[in-house]
């Protein structure tokens, strides 16, 4: 009889543990969220904060408008998967969004805590590509007219 009560409590101690370290190890991640967006300008704050300002494209509910906060833990990836620089991201790129789900009600609606930013279509070599093809396009049209 106390085996059995000793074995009850054993598991239960143990169904207690397992579920604290479930709720401590998954909490962080339940107020993460994911959006794709398009980047609308870099704004320098005078204190020096750093502020991306970007159009969600997915995930939308309200505004689409939203400010968010780069700091010195914000990952920023290029699509190679590579580091990359606050400066190498344009306007026009679109971009994956990994933050915590906790904003400030200000517009556009200022999220202070990034995790990632991820540049998944980069516009300027689209732009880039486009506008050489516009060109042999118009070289070709020239040396026919000719």
């Amino acid at each position: 009889m106390k085996r059995k009560k000793m074995m009850i409590v054993v598991m239960a101690i143990l169904i207690i543990v397992v579920a604290v370290l479930v709720v401590v190890t998954q909490s962080p991640k339940w107020s993460r969220k994911s959006f794709e967006a398009v980047i609308q300008e870099t704004i320098m704050q005078p204190d020096g904060e750093i502020r991306l300002i970007v159009e969600r494209t997915t995930e939308i509910y309200s505004n689409s408008l939203n400010s968010l906060h780069i700091s010195e833990e914000t990952e920023l990836v290029g699509m190679d998967g590579k580091e990359i620089e606050i400066e190498d991201l344009q306007p026009g790129n679109t971009v994956e969004v990994i933050l915590k789900d906790s904003f400030v009600e200000e517009t556009p609606f200022y999220y202070p805590t990034v995790y990632k930013i991820k540049v998944i279509n980069n516009c300027y070599f689209e732009k880039m590509f486009v506008a050489r093809h516009h060109y042999h396009m118009a070289v070709k049209e020239k040396a026919v007219a000719e």
